[in-house]
């Protein structure tokens, strides 16, 4: 941004929303992405005490419970309440929590004990390469937007650089904030009009949690840049007003 009306913009209004969208949507999903590894890394953990049980053979319903039941369903617990809101309510739409599969509805569907256990440490391959796509974009849609913060920040006049520096936290901050809020909206949104879909087995569940995903990022995306241009405003005249304010001594 330029303190100076005679000098020209370092970057367009359409660089600026693009800038801003990118990060919002990749701050808000970057830790499920890194949470979504630490997951497949403990079902890997699990599927090698499974093949361990097939090994020895003779492997008991109850070793088998505490395995599905005990071990993989507390694991999915546990790392969901560690998700962004959109994360969590993404994930509750593809596997309910309380309808977690108990071992009798898996054997039930595999045909024994076995497949089930052969079985037990997959995860779904769509949300893996998702996830491994985010862990690398969402990091970087931060550097840019950091950089070009810091650019702008460059830019200015000397005597405007502190100012142009709170804008910018500003927009850092609002835009994070207003992406996660977003990708959630989004995610409601997405997942509401889909849901008649649901009566359809599998193709619905899929269809329900694809809205939630597009919504998401579309929410993010969108929110989240209005928040930074709002969040830069905020920045701004806050700084005005503590910078000149008078301050007096009775």
């Amino acid at each position: 941004m330029a303190s100076d009306p005679d000098q020209e913009y370092v970057y367009s209004s359409a660089v600026e929303v693009s800038v801003n969208g990118t990060y919002a949507v990749g701050a808000t999903q970057t830790w499920d992405a890194f949470m979504r590894q630490s997951y497949d890394q403990a079902n890997q953990a699990i599927s090698r005490q499974a093949q361990v049980l097939l090994q020895r053979g003779n492997v008991s319903a109850g070793e088998a419970r505490a395995l599905v039941e005990g071990q993989r369903n507390a694991l999915v617990l546990q790392m969901r309440q560690r998700l962004s809101p959109w994360g969590r309510m993404y994930s509750e739409l593809l596997k309910p929590s309380g309808n977690l599969p108990t071992l009798e509805r898996l054997v039930a569907q595999k045909g024994s004990i076995e497949a089930v256990l052969t079985s037990v440490g997959k995860s779904r391959r769509a949300v893996n390469r998702f996830a491994a796509t985010v862990r690398v974009a969402g990091p970087a849609a931060i550097v840019i937007q950091i950089t070009l913060s810091g650019v702008i920040i460059a830019q200015a006049a000397p005597q405007d650089r502190s100012r142009v520096a709170a804008g910018q936290a500003g927009s850092i901050a609002l835009g994070a904030a207003g992406g996660a809020a977003g990708a959630w909206a989004g995610c409601a949104t997405g997942a509401m009009l889909l849901s008649p879909t649901l009566v359809l087995p599998i193709i619905g569940e899929l269809g329900t949690g694809g809205g939630c995903l597009i919504g998401g990022i579309i929410g993010a995306f969108g929110v989240g840049a209005a928040g930074a241009m709002a969040g830069e405003h905020a920045g701004t005249a806050a700084y005005d007003f503590v910078t000149q304010l008078e301050w007096t001594r009775r």
